[in-house]
């Protein structure tokens, strides 16, 4: 709706929301990316879920003496687990997940949030970009992040058919992802599943441009290979796993 030429998607959403971080044996990064959290221009309560680090990851997250920060242990159990820890664990009715090595700008969280104003959204995506470009492969990642995943969103926005909000940066309605059974171990690429099944649910998936993440592409072609394995596999079997949504009446056909 516009406002002066501006659009907005309706009144300005200032009240408080949960961001879950789920961290395994992220020492290196953890520290950043809470000091980056308690700079967020929107009110916020964090939760660390610690997924069974082994390298003091619970300990530093937690020395830091940061106010709103809350950190869950549980035995090690994998990113959805955590996640879903962290969303029954939430205070407040929109939840904004992330990874333990990515850093948010201080208004990262107050754009996110915007389009839940329109109560037909029920998640959105941030726009994740790559932090370490210094290196041949680190350089060929930023220019995908932005040629293929900022475009494309741009383009899914449009026809709203947003097939993955990425772990790096999303926001829900928590009350959502409860409704749809929570973050699913059945594939390798949750953040595809989970996004599926709010379509299917009926509610809107859009993408914000601006709000931006920063995370630490893969270093190496073996890491590169390893996390694009599990992105294609995973993505095939999220959309193996709703394969009715092909055939479904309503929201999600």
């Amino acid at each position: 709706r516009g406002n002066g030429g501006k659009f907005s998607w309706g009144p300005t959403v200032t009240r408080p929301v949960t961001v879950i971080v789920p961290a395994y044996n992220e020492k290196e990064c953890i520290a950043n990316t809470l000091h980056s959290l308690a700079q967020s221009t929107h009110p916020i309560e964090i939760i660390v879920v610690d997924d069974g680090s082994t390298d003091g990851t619970k300990e530093i997250a937690e020395s830091l003496g940061l106010p709103n920060v809350r950190v869950i242990r549980q035995e090690n159990a994998g990113k959805p687990a955590a996640l879903n820890n962290g969303v029954r664990s939430a205070g407040h009715d929109i939840v904004v997940m992330m990874d333990g090595d990515t850093v948010f700008e201080p208004d990262t969280v107050r754009q996110l949030v915007q389009p839940f104003a329109n109560p037909e959204v029920g998640a959105v995506a941030g726009n994740a970009k790559v932090g370490n470009r210094d290196t041949v492969i680190g350089a060929w990642q930023h220019i995908e992040y932005v040629m293929g995943f900022n475009l494309d969103r741009r383009m899914y926005d449009l026809l709203r058919c947003m097939p993955t909000i990425p772990g790096a940066i999303g926001a829900f309605r928590r009350d959502a992802v409860l409704q749809v059974g929570g973050m699913s171990e059945d594939t390798l690429a949750e953040d595809t599943d989970i996004t599926i099944a709010m379509h299917r649910a009926g509610w809107r998936v859009v993408y914000q441009e601006h709000a931006k993440a920063w995370t630490e592409a893969p270093g190496s072609l073996k890491q590169l290979w390893s996390q694009r394995y599990r992105w294609s596999y995973g993505t095939m079997q999220a959309l193996w796993k709703h394969r009715k949504s092909l055939t479904d009446r309503g929201p999600s056909g």
